[in-house]
């Protein structure tokens, strides 16, 4: 029986994950200058102390952790203008809907609140319906912030933790969930607009800190929010449809590996934004003619599901996570998805990393030789 008071997913006689993502970073710095730029910049920020750097990735949690209304707000604003700039670099919000039988566009936007990316979306696109999944405010959710969405007949949304949809994850059912795990009584068998198909699907889901949560899943949150949202999304996506990624560290390998994943049944581009967040290791897939019914996303769908399980139930064998063996690779593996898909991520990462590498390079506190205490391991810029 696994032991759910064990925070730790991670531990283990090697971490294979991180062997991985050294493979992925020696690719990349072997082939792409700016990416050797950029990783020194990072290196140097740090190692060396700058209390400058400090105050400011400080500043910036706390203003995530505690906004006002005039904040939210801000923060609503802001991405409804990421929203367009990633239209504009992208057409992802160019919704082509079938000419017969006619539909209106629909958009499904998972973590929606506060909105900002589904006002974009519904700016390029007036005429579509709009569904949305997001974190209650009760547990630590934003504020939706769409003017009047309740009264729009256009906008219809449930609010949940996409995190706990057992059967969605490949559960028979709710019986199925061991009786000393300690969220039974939090998961649902319910499936959210189940049966419904969008052109369009926004996943730009974030782990929160202001959502209170079991001890075991303090590890492992990220992947069970990733892998949530990347099942919900293909099993509603219409093929030919548009979904929108927000990822992560594009050198690491579990991003490598999406990558190779969408490649194989989508047409995918990235997309990092100039104005906000540039400095950050934050970026967007974007996939399109994404063809949901065939066996390479099939597979994806099962393999999700198969870390979401991993995730929550702590399932282990011989002592190390599974989680971490579904999210790590052999040498020879990760070297052959590199010789397959590392001309494509050299060429769509180039301008990922010149964004964030000339923020970092511009960032006031980049310009100085420290300060009196250290920045914490770089972890103001995811």
């Amino acid at each position: 029986m696994a032991n759910f008071n064990q925070p730790e997913l991670t531990k283990g006689p090697t971490n294979l994950k991180s062997n991985s993502t050294v493979l992925v970073k020696a690719y990349l710095r072997q082939h792409l200058k700016i990416y050797r730029e950029l990783a020194e910049l990072q290196e140097k920020l740090c190692t060396w102390e700058s209390k400058e750097a400090d105050t400011y990735f400080q500043s910036l949690q706390k203003s995530a952790d505690t906004a006002d209304t005039k904040a939210r707000t801000v923060f609503f604003r802001m991405m409804k203008n990421i929203g367009s700039e990633l239209d504009k670099a992208t057409a992802a919000f160019d919704i082509k809907t079938p000419t017969w039988p006619p539909s209106a566009p629909a958009i499904l936007d998972l973590c929606m609140a506060p909105g900002g990316f589904s006002r974009a979306a519904l700016n390029r696109n007036p005429n579509a319906s709009l569904r949305g999944i997001s974190l209650p405010v009760s547990q630590g959710g934003h504020e939706m912030l769409i003017h009047n969405w309740e009264s729009d007949w256009r906008i219809k949304i449930e609010f949940r933790d996409i995190t706990m949809l057992a059967i969605e994850m490949g559960l028979p059912s709710l019986s199925a969930i061991p009786h000393n795990h300690p969220d039974v009584p939090s998961f649902s068998a319910n499936r959210p607009f189940h049966g419904t198909h969008f052109d369009l699907v926004l996943c730009d889901g974030q782990v929160l800190r202001t959502h209170p949560r079991q001890a075991y899943r303090a590890k492992c949150e990220a992947t069970r929010l990733l892998t949530s949202q990347l099942v919900l999304a293909l099993q509603r996506i219409r093929p030919g449809g548009t979904l929108v990624l927000l990822l992560h560290r594009l050198d690491s390998w579990p991003s490598v590996a999406l990558l190779h994943t969408f490649a194989a049944f989508a047409n995918i581009t990235l997309f990092k934004p100039r104005q906000r967040h540039a400095m950050r290791t934050s970026f967007y897939l974007v996939a399109k003619n994404v063809r949901p019914e065939g066996v390479a996303a099939r597979e994806a769908v099962a393999v999700w599901q198969e870390q979401w399980k991993a995730a929550t139930f702590s399932f282990e064998e011989e002592g190390r996570p599974w989680l971490e063996l579904l999210e790590a690779a052999s040498e020879a593996t990760v070297k052959a998805v590199l010789d397959e898909v590392g001309p494509m991520l050299i060429e769509m990462g180039e301008e990922v990393f010149a964004i964030q590498a000339g923020a970092l390079r511009n960032a006031s506190f980049m310009k100085n030789d420290g300060g009196e205490s250290g920045v914490e391991s770089g972890a103001g810029l995811n």
